[in-house]
C-alpha cells in the first residue's frame, strides 16, 4: 500500500488508520515488530484523544520551571507541570530537550496516532519565530528529515493561523486574539506531515532551539495535540498456522496473513532504519 490510498499522511484530512475490527501490522525500526508473537493487531477499540491539558497546551519548556504559567497547568487552577518538562532561559543558539513525555505514553497494546502544531506564550526576548523544534523517536531515531539533514526543523510558521502562530495563547483571563482571516482547514488536518506513533510507551524526545539573536527570558513552548488512540488485540498466530490464513503479498513478501477482505495496513511506529550499502 502507498502512502496515499491509506491514511497515514493522507493530504489534510486526519483520519482512522482503519476501523473496529481491522488488522494492523505493525514495524518497527528493523522491519515487523518481534516484541509479540506476531506483528498482526486487530483494533478492538479506538478514540479521539485531545484536550490532554487546559487550552490543549502542552506546556514543554517554562521559563519558571515547574511551576506553570497561570491557566496552563495540568488541570484548571493547578500549576503543576509534567515531570520532564526544561526551565530556566534558553540562550541565543542554544536547546533543550524534553525526553518522551509520559502524558503522550500509552499502555501495553496501545498506539496512538498523534498530529501536532508548535505553540509559544509569552515569550521574551525573542519572536514566535524564533522557536525551532526537533523530534526523534526512540533510540533518537530522526523524524522530519532526510540523511544528510535530519530531524527536521519546525517552526510556528509551518501552520496554519491557529488562529495565527504569531499570536500568543491567550493570558488568563483573556481571549485569543482574532486572525485577519480564519484558515479554511482545521489546524489538525493541516498537520498532516507532523504526524508520529507512539506504540506503547515509546514516545518521541522533543529539542527545543532558540533561534533568536537574544536569550529567552520568560513565556512558554508547548504543542497542540491531536490524536488516535487504538485499543489492539494480539492476533492468535494459531489462526494463521491451522490453515485458516491466506498467502497475501504483505510488505515485500509473501506472508501468512488473516483472511480478512479489508485491507491490511501496514504501519511504521518508528522510523526504518536501513543499512545500506554503496
Amino acid at each position: 500500500m502507498s502512502l496515499t490510498d491509506q491514511p497515514l499522511f493522507r493530504s489534510r484530512g486526519f483520519e482512522p488508520l482503519g476501523a473496529l475490527g481491522d488488522v494492523l501490522f505493525l514495524l518497527d525500526r528493523s522491519g515487523p515488530i518481534s516484541k509479540y508473537t506476531t506483528p498482526f493487531f486487530v483494533i478492538a477499540g479506538m478514540q479521539p484523544a485531545f484536550g490532554l491539558t487546559p487550552h490543549g497546551f502542552l506546556t514543554l519548556w517554562n521559563q519558571a520551571g515547574a511551576v506553570a504559567v497561570a491557566g496552563y497547568g495540568l488541570t484548571p487552577g493547578a500549576t503543576t507541570t509534567i515531570p520532564e518538562l526544561k526551565g530556566g532561559s534558553i540562550g541565543a543558539g542554544a536547546s533543550v530537550t524534553v525526553a518522551n513525555p509520559q502524558i503522550l505514553q500509552g499502555d501495553p497494546l496501545q498506539l496512538v496516532q498523534w498530529r501536532f502544531s508548535v505553540r509559544s506564550l509569552a515569550l521574551t526576548g525573542i519572536k514566535e519565530h524564533d522557536i525551532e523544534v526537533q523530534v526523534t523517536a526512540p533510540g533518537l531515531a530522526p523524524l522530519f528529515g532526510v540523511s544528510q539533514a535530519s530531524p527536521g526543523y519546525i517552526n510556528e510558521l509551518d501552520a496554519f493561523q491557529d488562529p495565527a502562530d504569531a499570536i500568543d495563547a491567550p493570558a488568563q483571563g483573556a481571549n485569543q486574539t482574532l486572525p485577519a482571516a480564519y484558515p479554511s482547514v482545521h489546524p489538525k488536518d493541516d498537520a498532516n506531515f507532523r504526524e508520529f506513533m507512539v506504540w506503547e510507551d515509546n514516545g518521541p524526545s522533543f529539542k527545543i532551539w532558540n533561534n533568536g539573536s537574544a536569550s529567552v527570558t520568560a513565556g512558554a513552548v508547548g504543542l497542540r495535540l491531536w490524536g488516535i488512540k487504538y485499543d489492539l488485540n494480539e492476533l492468535d498466530p494459531r489462526l494463521l498456522a491451522n490453515g485458516t490464513g491466506q498467502d497475501r503479498w504483505l510488505y515485500g513478501q509473501i506472508r501468512r496473513c488473516p483472511p480478512t477482505d479489508r485491507p491490511i495496513r501496514v504501519i511504521p511506529t518508528a522510523p526504518y532504519s536501513a543499512q545500506v550499502s554503496h
